[in-house]
C-alpha cells in the first residue's frame, strides 16, 4: 500500500471513531433532554442549559461525522451525468469534486479557526446562564472540519495519483459508496 492509501485507511479509522463519538454525544443529549422534560413535567423544575448544550452537540456531532460520510461515499451527489460517463471522464469529474470539496472545507476551516481563536483570545462566553466559554464547542467543531479537510485532500491526492497512472476505476472508487456501481448497472 502507498503512503496515501495508508493515510486514508488511518483517516477512515479516526473518522469512524469520530462519527461514533458524535453519535454517543447525541444519545447522551437525547437522554438529557428527555430527563429535562420529565423533571419539568413531574416537579416543575427545568435543567439550565439543556437547549444550549443540545445545539452545540448537534453542530459538533455533525462536523465529527462529515469525514466518515465522505470516506464512505455517503454524501449526496447527483449521478445523472456521472453514471453515463466512461471511466476516464468519470475519474476526472470525481477529482474535480474532491478539489472543490477541499477548497470549500478549507475556507470553512479557516473561518471557524478565526472565530474560535478570537473567542479564546477574548474569553468570549455564551450569553446564557451557563456562561460557557465559546471556544470549547468551536474548537470541537473545528476538529471535525479539519478531519474532513484532511480526508478530502488525501482522497484528492490519491485519486489524482490513480488517474495520472491510468487507473481510472480506482480513482473513481475512492468517492463512490460501496455497491453503488452495481446499483446503476443492474
Amino acid at each position: 500500500m502507498s503512503f496515501l492509501s495508508n493515510t486514508r485507511a488511518l483517516l477512515a479509522r479516526i473518522s469512524r471513531a469520530s462519527a461514533l463519538s458524535g453519535l454517543y454525544l447525541l444519545f447522551l443529549t437525547a437522554l438529557g433532554v428527555s430527563a429535562d422534560v420529565l423533571v419539568r413535567k413531574l416537579f416543575g423544575i427545568a435543567f439550565v442549559g439543556t437547549d444550549e448544550l443540545g445545539g452545540y452537540v448537534m453542530a459538533i456531532a455533525t462536523s465529527w461525522a462529515l469525514s466518515y460520510a465522505f470516506l464512505e461515499g455517503a454524501h449526496i451527489r447527483v449521478n445523472v451525468i456521472h453514471m453515463t460517463l466512461r471511466p476516464a471522464p468519470k475519474a476526472w469529474l470525481d477529482i474535480l469534486a474532491a478539489a472543490v470539496t477541499a477548497v470549500i472545507i478549507g475556507l470553512l476551516a479557516w473561518q471557524v479557526w478565526i472565530v474560535a481563536f478570537e473567542s479564546w483570545e477574548f474569553d468570549a462566553v455564551s450569553n446564557t446562564p451557563l456562561r460557557l466559554p465559546l471556544w470549547i464547542p468551536q474548537f470541537m467543531f473545528l476538529g471535525g472540519i479539519v478531519l474532513f479537510l484532511l480526508s478530502a485532500v488525501v482522497v484528492l491526492l490519491e485519486s489524482l495519483s490513480h488517474a495520472i497512472h491510468g487507473r481510472y476505476e480506482q480513482a473513481s472508487s475512492l468517492s463512490e459508496e460501496q455497491g453503488q456501481v452495481e446499483e446503476y448497472t443492474s
